[in-house]
């Protein structure tokens, strides 16, 4: 609008900016409302421009935050059920390889036992024979005493003064004589049931020797079917232990073997020292009795025991013996009083001398090399070097003939020591590794123990990720590539087997010194190890990747 004058055209514009200014105040009432913001009315005249609106400037960023908000999530959801299903791989692996120690040490464990139960059984022959040898040594005791006796009483009843006294030794002789029966029938009882007993024990003895080394050879080999089931049990049948794991726990279990070792015992009557170790624990495993059975009183001299000979029979002998000796008037008495011998056999022999002598060690006596029991122990504890008596028993051991001597075994098994088996030399040494030398540990090599290494594998496409469930991502934007060395999530997890004497069941064991490893204690454990680094790299390699030892 044109202005006729100066002072109109100032007013105009002094009313239309305080009309501005009004619509300004409404505004912004309206907007305590409305929550935004309304842009005053332009006016119209020279000198203004009217403004343009800007809208949706904050929609680019919040999709551009979806997406990195949808990624996030995905790869959040991805890393976790990677390290879930890892975790589970990984606790997967450790019980396999647990199990498979476990089972191990178990076998090593239940042959101990076998073995201790072989050694209990070879004392339990031993006594049988101790006992029927002292039962037909008293019989031949009570008979001579009784002929003695009855000699006298006939001396007695030849001359009148000594009749009364001969009577009355009649009446001893007559109590003998039913002493002898009673012990002749017991005697002949002993024979049935001790000759049933030596055969049961002949043939569970058998048993025992053939199971231990049944269980040696195959106990390492079920290592792998063991590792795989437990593997498939906590999996669902999703991991497994693939063909790089077998051959891993196929390497291991042929190792594990080598630990037993078979030892045989001779039949030729040559001796060698494998069946010289089983041949002392037994000797020493001998009760009082069967080792020593010894007395006297004077010039009368009571000796016996029983030995195990050529490692196959028991033999018992027992003598008594009178021997006196004197210068003034020159007079040497030696008399055999009472004489008995007894031998468990498989078959019967040519006569009880064949048997008998020269006896344990050709005659020379068997030596003990326990420090406990240190000493050097006479055949049959001199029994067959007690003077007269010692001829007597080996031509006849027992009255009735020699074949009241025998306890013999039907089962077509030695009554005597079997195969066994125990840990090969230089394995088992030590129960840990202390990292001294085997100079150091007193060994002539430090071994541990068999070691078990499982390797568990589960496809990358059985893993539920993003990738393998539905309804999660979405090509081509909402995918994240699951990857994988050989697209495979692994685990390796290892377990040792050792021996060790539990300290708190021994507490008067020598801390210096520590037990080898041995199959006739039960004292086999299992514990979880690192894996060795020749192992990792085992694996890396075959992956075709690397795994550098750290330490």
């Amino acid at each position: 609008m044109l202005c006729p004058r100066p002072v109109d055209c100032r007013r105009n514009r002094e009313r239309d900016l305080a009309g501005s200014v009004l619509l300004d105040v409404w505004a912004m009432d309206a907007g305590r409302t409305e929550m935004k913001m309304l842009r005053r009315a332009e006016p119209v005249g020279a000198g203004f421009e009217k403004r343009r609106t800007v809208k949706g400037q904050a929609l680019v960023l919040a999709i551009v935050s979806l997406l990195v908000l949808c990624l996030g999530v995905i790869v959040l959801f991805n890393t976790g059920q990677t390290v879930s299903k890892k975790v589970e791989l990984v606790n997967t692996a450790d019980a396999a390889a647990y199990s498979v120690g476990v089972e191990q040490a178990r076998a090593f464990n239940l042959i101990a036992y076998m073995n201790r139960a072989t050694v209990a059984n070879q004392v339990a022959v031993a006594q049988m024979v101790s006992w029927y040898s002292w039962t037909n040594f008293m019989l031949r005791g009570t008979d001579n005493f009784k002929d003695a006796v009855q000699a006298i009483a006939i001396l007695f009843d030849i001359s009148i003064v000594g009749a009364e006294v001969g009577a009355a030794l009649q009446e001893i002789v007559s109590a003998l004589s039913e002493v002898k029966t009673a012990v002749q029938e017991l005697r002949d009882g002993m024979q049935v049931a001790f000759s049933a007993g030596v055969t049961a024990i002949s043939a569970l003895d058998a048993a025992y020797s053939d199971a231990s080394q049944l269980i040696a050879i195959g106990e390492p080999q079920s290592s792998l079917l063991l590792a795989r089931k437990i593997v498939q049990l906590n999996t669902d049948n999703k991991a497994t232990v693939g063909v790089r794991g077998m051959g891993l726990l196929e390497t291991d279990a042929i190792a594990a073997a080598q630990y037993a070792k078979r030892y045989t015992i001779p039949t030729a009557g040559r001796r060698t020292a494998d069946a010289d170790r089983l041949a002392n624990v037994v000797m020493e495993a001998r009760d009082g009795f069967s080792k020593k059975r010894d007395g006297g009183i004077g010039p009368i001299h009571k000796r016996g025991g029983t030995d195990l000979v050529n490692y196959r029979d028991w033999v018992g002998v027992d003598t008594l013996n009178v021997k006196f000796r004197s210068f003034i008037p020159p007079v040497k008495i030696d008399v055999p009083l009472a004489w008995g011998g007894a031998a468990a056999v498989a078959r019967t022999p040519a006569s009880f001398r064949s048997v008998a002598s020269p006896g344990i060690n050709n005659g020379r006596g068997w030596d003990s090399p326990y420090e406990i029991d240190r000493g050097h122990y006479s055949r049959y504890a001199d029994g067959l070097d007690n003077n007269a008596a010692s001829g007597r028993v080996l031509s006849s051991p027992a009255m009735g003939g020699t074949s009241k001597a025998w306890l013999k075994s039907y089962s077509g098994t030695s009554p005597g020591l079997q195969d066994y088996n125990d840990v090969a030399a230089d394995k088992a040494t030590v129960p840990y590794d202390n990292g001294r030398s085997a100079m150091q540990n007193g060994v002539n090599k430090v071994d541990v123990g068999p070691v078990f290494t499982v390797l568990v594998e589960q496809p990358m496409n059985t893993v539920r990720t993003s990738e393998n469930v539905q309804g999660i991502g979405g090509p081509p934007d909402f995918q994240t590539k699951d990857q994988a060395v050989a697209d495979n999530m692994t685990a390796l997890s290892s377990a040792q087997v050792y021996f060790s004497r539990p300290r708190e069941l021994f507490a008067n064991v020598i801390d210096s010194r520590r037990e080898l490893g041995s199959l006739f204690s039960p004292y086999w454990q299992v514990r979880l190890i690192d894996t060795p680094c020749t192992v990792r790299q085992e694996v890396a390699v075959s992956y075709g990747t690397v795994a550098p030892c750290v330490k």
